[in-house]
């Protein structure tokens, strides 16, 4: 008996739905169509700005390739520039500290 009563109500739901639905299925054909236009309308503009997007993320990664790690240590010959830098101290110290700058 519990099996027959779940069937007629479901039954009964569904015949609700159907009945309430049938409006709302033109609403909602509409609303999908109106959604499809839409992308439809945009999808060249998405396009080109995924491409945009995937160049930008290609330059950026190759930048970060390029760049030296933060715990880099370049090595600088002075040996033969001593001449004609200022040189403070003796000639023969065991420590030399280069200074740079780069105005880039």
């Amino acid at each position: 008996m519990k099996s027959v009563a779940s069937v007629l109500l479901a039954a009964a739901l569904m015949a609700g739905c159907q009945n309430e639905g049938g409006g709302s299925n033109a609403a909602l054909e509409a609303r999908v169509k109106k959604l499809e236009e839409t992308n439809a309308k945009y999808a060249e503009a998405l396009d080109f700005l995924q491409k945009v997007y995937g160049q930008q993320k290609q330059a950026q990664q190759q930048q970060e390739r390029e760049e030296p790690a933060d715990d880099a240590v370049f090595a600088v010959d002075i040996s033969n520039d001593i001449a004609n830098h200022q040189v403070e101290g003796p000639n023969s110290a065991t420590v030399t500290i280069v200074e740079a700058w780069d105005f880039a």
